[in-house]
C-alpha cells in the first residue's frame, strides 16, 4: 500500500471527493452478477456454521448515484424474479447501469428505521442524498452504527483521506461476526482523487482482521481483486 505524497487537509479532500463525485455521479462499478455471487458466499457460510441470524443491515460506503444500493437490497433481500429482472435489463459495458431502472428501486430502506432486511449507503456527494443514503464522509459515520452492520461493501476505499482511520471506522460499523466485502483494483498508483493505491490481499488481510471466506484475483464484472472476511467474534472492533 502506498499513499499519494501531496497530502490534503481535510476540507480540501472532502472539495476533491466531491468533485471527483460530480464527475463520475453515473457511474456504478458493480453488476448484479457480483452480488449475487457475495450473497451465495454469507449465506453458505451462515448455512455451515448452522446460524439463522438476519444477514443484515448490509451498509455500502462511497455509492455516488445509490444504484449499489439497490443492487445489494435486492441482490441479498430480493426475490427471484426481481434478481433475473435485474439482470436482464443490465447494461453490460460499464459504468453498469439499466434499461429499466424501475425494476431496482421497490422498496428502499429508510436510514432511521434498519432492519436485518435493510440496505443503506453512505456518500460524501450531497446529490446522492436519497432515504438510504446518509449524506458524510464514510471515515466519520453516525456513532450509533457501531456494530450495527452484518454486511459492508464498498469498492472504494482508495479514495480514503487516512486508511488506517478509514479501516478503524469500517470495523466499528461492521457487527461482530458480520462480513466485509471489499474490492479494489491491484496494481494502480495513488493519485489525488484516489489518495490509497497499490493495495494487496496483504494489504487487506492487515487492515481487516477474521477468516477470509472469499478471494478472487481481479474476479469482478469491474476487473476489481474481491474479498470477503468475516469479523472475528466478540466486541466491536475500535
Amino acid at each position: 500500500m502506498r499513499l499519494f505524497s501531496d497530502t490534503q487537509d481535510r476540507q480540501q479532500y472532502f472539495r476533491t471527493q466531491i468533485e471527483r463525485s460530480d464527475h463520475k455521479f453515473q457511474f456504478c462499478k458493480v453488476s448484479i452478477d457480483d452480488v449475487v455471487t457475495y450473497r451465495a458466499v454469507v449465506v453458505a457460510d451462515l448455512g455451515r456454521r448452522h446460524l439463522g441470524a438476519p444477514v443484515g443491515p448490509v451498509l455500502c460506503l462511497g455509492t455516488r448515484n445509490g444504484r449499489e444500493v439497490d443492487l445489494f437490497r435486492a441482490g441479498f433481500f430480493g426475490g427471484t424474479l426481481q434478481r433475473t429482472l435485474i439482470r436482464w435489463f443490465e447494461r453490460s459495458r460499464e459504468p453498469f447501469t439499466s434499461h429499466l431502472p424501475v425494476v431496482e428501486r421497490g422498496r428502499r430502506s429508510r436510514i432511521e428505521a434498519l432492519d436485518g432486511r435493510s440496505a443503506i449507503g453512505v456518500e460524501i456527494n450531497p446529490r446522492g442524498r436519497r432515504v438510504d443514503v446518509w449524506t458524510g464522509s464514510f471515515d466519520e459515520m453516525p456513532s450509533d452504527w457501531s456494530g450495527h452492520f452484518g454486511v459492508v461493501y464498498s469498492n472504494s476505499f482508495d479514495q480514503s483521506h487516512d486508511p488506517h482511520r478509514t479501516a478503524r471506522e469500517w470495523r466499528r460499523v461492521l457487527r461482530p461476526g458480520g462480513y466485509l466485502i471489499f474490492c479494489f483494483a491491484e496494481g494502480m498508483a495513488p493519485t489525488t482523487t484516489d489518495p490509497v493505491g497499490d493495495l494487496r490481499l496483504d494489504d487487506v488481510l492487515s487492515l481487516f482482521a477474521g477468516d477470509m471466506l472469499f478471494y478472487r484475483h481481479r474476479g469482478s464484472r469491474r476487473g476489481y481483486t474481491e474479498v470477503i472476511v468475516r469479523a472475528p467474534k466478540g466486541s466491536v472492533a475500535s
